[in-house]
C-alpha cells in the first residue's frame, strides 16, 4: 500500500511538472519526449514516466508518434479550427449557464480577473515583439472565471481542457500585431454584457473574440516558420515557442533539464 502510494505521488508530481512545461512553452510543440531521459533527469522509474505521459496523452497534450514514441502534441491549422469551433460551442453553453446562476461574488471575482488582465501588458516590457506570458496566463484566468458558475463540473472540465489546448497555440504563434487596443476593448465589452445579464450579447462577443484570435494564428500554421529543435542529437522541425517568428541566434537550453533544446527561427513570408 505504501509503495503504491509513493508511486502515485511521483506520477502526479511528474505529470504536473511536464504539463506545466508544455503549457508554458518550455517543451515545444512536436518535441520528442524520451522516456529514459525524463526518468534520469527526474530520478523516477520508466514506469512512472510512461504513466505520466499516458495521462498527458489522455488530455491530448502529448501524442504517440510511430517509430519515435511520445512527443508534445504538434500544431496544425485543422486542429486549431476544430479547437475554436468546439470552444465556441461549449463555452457558449457554459457562459449562458454561468450568467443565469452567477451571484455577486462571481461577478466580483470576474471584475477582479478583468482588472488584472487589463493592467497587464500584452507584450513583454523588454521585448515588444513577443507575447507576455503573464498576459496569456491572466487571459486564461479571466476566461475560466467566466465559466466558473456554470454549475457543471464536467462542462467546466471540458472548457478548461479546450482552453489549455488553445493556450499552446497562443504561446507558440500569437503574433504581436496592431490589435492590442481591440483585444482589451473586446474584454471590456464582454464583461459589460455579462454584468448586465445579457447572455446573447455575451456569447456573441465571446465567439467573435475566439474567432479573431484564431485568425491571427492561422497564417503562421499555413506558412509555418522554420524552427530547428535538437533533442538527443536529432534535429526536429517545430513551431516557435512564443510571439512573432523572427530571425534570432540559437537560444540557450531551458533551465529545467527535461530536454536539451536549441532553436533558430525564420520569419515567414508576408501574406498577400
Amino acid at each position: 500500500m505504501g509503495r503504491a502510494k509513493v508511486g502515485q505521488t511521483l506520477n502526479g508530481e511528474l505529470f504536473g511538472r511536464l504539463k506545466e512545461s508544455i503549457l508554458t512553452g518550455e517543451l515545444l510543440p512536436g518535441q520528442r519526449l524520451k522516456v529514459s531521459q525524463i526518468a534520469e533527469n527526474n530520478g523516477v522509474s520508466l514506469n512512472v514516466v510512461r504513466e505520466a505521459l499516458n495521462r498527458l496523452a489522455g488530455e491530448q497534450l502529448v501524442e504517440v508518434v510511430p517509430q519515435i514514441g511520445f512527443a508534445v502534441r504538434g500544431l496544425s491549422s485543422d486542429d486549431l479550427r476544430d479547437l475554436v469551433r468546439q470552444r465556441i460551442i461549449f463555452e457558449g453553453v457554459a457562459l449562458r449557464q454561468a450568467i443565469g446562476r452567477g451571484d455577486l461574488d462571481w461577478q466580483a471575482e470576474l471584475v477582479a480577473a478583468h482588472h488584472k488582465l487589463s493592467r497587464t501588458p500584452i507584450t513583454e516590457p523588454h521585448a515588444p515583439d513577443r507575447m507576455n506570458p503573464l498576459w496569456l496566463a491572466r487571459h486564461e484566468e479571466f476566461n475560466l472565471a467566466m465559466m466558473k458558475s456554470c454549475g457543471s463540473p464536467r462542462l467546466y472540465q471540458i472548457v478548461r481542457q479546450l482552453a489549455e489546448a488553445t493556450a499552446i497555440y497562443q504561446r507558440a504563434l500569437l503574433p504581436c500585431i496592431e490589435t492590442k487596443a481591440e483585444l482589451n476593448s473586446e474584454h471590456s465589452e464582454l464583461l459589460d454584457a455579462i454584468l448586465r445579464g445579457d447572455p446573447d450579447a455575451s456569447v456573441n462577443i465571446l465567439a467573435h473574440h475566439l474567432e479573431e484570435m484564431r485568425d491571427l494564428m492561422l497564417p503562421f500554421l499555413e506558412t509555418p516558420p522554420v524552427v530547428t529543435v535538437e533533442v538527443d542529437d536529432t534535429a526536429q522541425t517545430v513551431a516557435p515557442r512564443r510571439g512573432r517568428p523572427r530571425k534570432a541566434p540559437a537560444e540557450s537550453a531551458p533551465s529545467r533539464p527535461l530536454a536539451a533544446v536549441t532553436r533558430t527561427a525564420r520569419k515567414p513570408a508576408r501574406q498577400a
